[in-house]
């Protein structure tokens, strides 16, 4: 009889979400079996255990929320691990749907309590055969995972976020369509994007400076990958692709500065997507500094009999964060205004979409 009392008990505790309220923090894990919203103010939500998002349940993440993935060793399982990294590590696990939808001025946070480089304390976020009407994640911060977003045979929507400092970031598995716009992924160590017989819908992406493959596919997957910015992935920035994948087309001239970088015949570019504060960013002021303005431009000619001038080196700082102020494009990148031209991408201003979390629809329809 005590027994089947204790069974009974960790079967209540399995099959629904604990929060506890302290400190203004809240500590979650469990079973999320109906509709749940998690309100910013109310947080940081603090996930100490598995969270299972059960068929026909949904979880609603509201804009500026911070979710916090306590360290620990996994001791029990709500469901079959999904896989190896899963039997041991926490996991966000999504059988029913997840709206995780920040704004760009205030997004959503996930990330480890440790934030060690290469120390991946969690599994991530699972979109296990999601329901794509209604899970979307968007203008997202996800940091420290195994693998940041995996989708298995779901066509989910997938925009605006910034994966970093993960192994990977994006990985499409068994099926499904998932639809991956205008991210940042960066910092990866195995890959920025991995595809394994899925069919991913890949736009207006900055795949940079992963450690080993930008883009990894296989030979069964039908994948469209157009006009995204593949650069300084450190291995490869494409491994298993199509050839014409990166295949340079044609020269790029940018705000006056002529480049040696290309794009190839699906407008994907191979070139640096220079941030704001980067090394790449201090030489093209440099160059800008040194070109010739053209005469016919000037109304007071004495001024191109002035002296030449001895500029200082701009000063290099810090790119910085999506949290903050969203990871910012130089001017200078040739990112801007170059990624999908049909209308459905626009930027905000009704300007041809600039790849990254900074371009595209505030809202998007599905």
């Amino acid at each position: 009889m005590k027994n089947s009392f204790i069974f009974a008990s960790l079967i209540i505790c399995a099959t629904a979400a604990s929060f506890f309220q302290a400190f203004g923090e809240r500590t979650v894990s469990g079973i999320i079996d109906r509709e749940t919203r998690w309100k910013a103010e109310e947080g940081p939500y603090i996930i100490e255990g598995d969270l299972l998002i059960a068929k026909r349940a949904n979880l609603v993440i509201a804009p500026g929320s911070q979710l916090i993935i306590k360290s620990g060793t996994k001791t029990s399982f709500l469901a079959a691990p999904f896989d190896k990294a899963d039997s041991t590590l926490f996991s966000i696990r999504v059988l029913g749907s997840i709206s995780c939808v920040g704004r760009r001025s205030n997004p959503i946070v996930i990330t480890p309590e440790k934030t060690a480089l290469a120390d991946y304390s969690w599994r991530g976020i699972i979109l296990d055969e999601a329901d794509s009407r209604y899970t979307e994640i968007a203008f997202t911060e996800i940091s420290g995972a195994a693998t940041a977003i995996t989708v298995k045979n779901s066509s989910s929507l997938i925009r605006n976020n910034a994966l970093e400092n993960s192994n990977i970031g994006i990985h499409c598995i068994g099926g499904g369509q998932p639809k991956i716009y205008n991210n940042l992924i960066s910092s990866c160590f195995t890959a920025g994007i991995k595809i394994e017989k899925s069919n991913p819908q890949i736009f207006n992406n900055i795949i940079a400076f992963n450690n080993n493959a930008g883009l990894w596919c296989d030979d069964k997957s039908k994948i469209v990958f157009n006009y995204n910015c593949v650069f300084g992935n450190i291995d490869r920035n494409f491994l298993d692709c199509d050839p014409d994948l990166g295949k340079l087309t044609r020269a790029v001239k940018k705000k006056g500065l002529t480049d040696k970088d290309s794009t190839d015949a699906r407008g994907n570019i191979v070139a640096d997507p220079i941030f704001i504060g980067s090394e790449a960013e201090a030489r093209a002021i440099e160059i800008d500094i040194m070109l010739q303005t053209d005469s016919t431009k000037v109304e007071n000619k004495k001024i191109l009999h002035m002296p030449n001038l001895q500029f200082g080196k701009p000063k290099i700082k810090e790119a910085t964060k999506i949290g903050s102020e969203t990871r910012q494009l130089s001017k200078y990148s040739p990112c801007i205004n170059a990624g999908d031209p049909s209308g459905s991408f626009k930027n905000v201003d009704g300007t041809r979409n600039t790849m990254g979390p900074m371009g595209g629809q505030d809202f998007m329809s599905k």
